[in-house]
């Protein structure tokens, strides 16, 4: 994994760097900086474990693509009614939701593919 890669990754993870600094690198802001800006190249373990994450939104959202097919007759229909998911403003509303898995890797995960189906439209965000 490349130093744009890991970037475009962790934006698109909803993560700033400071989080995936100390939640997926074990290291300081600034290591994970230079990761970015490609002073120093990305740890074999922090692209496993970005790639990793990238798994887990998977199924985030092939789970809310499938539950969100299933709830509308006409998912085609613009205006038609669409599926409301939560999107949890805070981690620890997320938390309260999912007490089994509120972690902050699990809730950024959860936003990302939520704002995917938002965007293209099916699914409502409550």
């Amino acid at each position: 994994m490349n130093a744009k890669e890991l970037q475009a990754l962790r934006k698109f993870l909803m993560l700033d760097v400071r989080e995936a600094a100390e939640i997926i690198g074990g290291v300081s802001k600034r290591s994970w900086q230079y990761w970015e800006a490609g002073r120093s190249p990305v740890p074999q373990d922090v692209a496993d474990k970005m790639e990793g994450l990238l798994t887990v939104r998977q199924t985030v959202l092939e789970r809310l693509e499938a539950e969100a097919l299933d709830y509308s007759d006409n998912p085609q229909d613009e205006h038609g009614e669409r599926l409301r998911v939560p999107f949890y403003p805070t981690l620890a509303e997320f938390a309260a939701a999912h007490p089994e898995d509120g972690r902050l890797l699990t809730w950024r995960c959860h936003q990302s593919a939520a704002a995917e189906l938002y965007a293209s439209n099916l699914i409502r965000l409550e």
